[in-house]
């Protein structure tokens, strides 16, 4: 194959490019989004079709609508899920931290949405890229989560410790690698070019969980990195 190849991409925020504003404390759009550079630097057709809070379930219906409407084809699809789907109903936990949660996609739940995306996508001949989750800041997310009055104490009492939510993040990432291998798909392991630097946490917002300018540099790397090395560029 050579380097003629459109890519599809189907993501959440961290895929569409979305950053958190340390002024205003809001979110805003790069101008430098992983997509929109990788497209840039390996001329490559790149359709971005990451929402922002978008879990696999949702993406999944992403998917099936693009196949319905005849606009996927032979070509590579990068999926980037499970940020979310990791996520829990925060003020739910604060208020009741004695109870049982569940998280937004239960793990086995999102193995099995995330595996049948992954053949949904094989059957109409494109071939499916899958990203591992870049790790984010516990403190920093705890941090995040707790400045608008939820209470902290409550959280921390039914996490057992602030770094639960770096595990837990990770136990998707690692769900996810897992997927890739069973269903031989193509990977991109991002989450090792952040855990490769000394402090990988400079390399997010303030939120702890979305990655930064530099971050943002750093998931395109992996994705060029991939790109070049793998069987598709020629």
């Amino acid at each position: 194959m050579c380097n003629s190849l459109s890519l599809d991409i189907f993501g959440d925020s961290i895929m569409k490019g979305v950053l958190l504003d340390d002024d205003t404390q809001r979110y805003v759009l790069s101008s430098s989004a992983p997509g929109t550079e990788f497209a840039k630097e390996m001329n490559v057709d790149v359709n971005n079709r990451s929402v922002f809070g978008c879990t696999v379930a949702k993406g999944s219906k992403l998917v099936s609508s693009a196949i319905e409407k005849g606009k996927m084809g032979e070509g590579l699809v990068l999926i980037e899920y499970g940020g979310n789907d990791c996520n829990y109903n925060w003020k739910d936990v604060a208020a009741e931290p004695d109870e049982f949660h569940d998280p937004v996609t239960p793990l086995k739940l999102f193995e099995k949405l995330y595996s049948d995306l992954i053949e949904s996508i094989k059957s109409v001949g494109a071939t499916p890229v899958i990203m591992s989750l870049p790790p984010i800041d516990a403190q920093k997310y705890f941090n995040w989560i707790t400045k608008d009055g939820l209470s902290a104490a409550n959280i921390l009492k039914w996490l057992g410790d602030v770094q639960m939510i770096y595990r837990f993040q990770e136990l998707y990432s690692n769900a996810i690698s897992k997927i890739a291998y069973k269903t031989n798909s193509l990977f991109i392991d991002v989450r090792s070019y952040f855990l490769d630097k000394h402090n990988y946490a400079d390399l997010l917002c303030t939120d702890g969980i979305h990655p930064n300018s530099e971050g943002q540099k750093l998931i395109t790397q992996a994705m060029t990195d991939f790109y070049k090395t793998s069987s598709i560029y020629a």
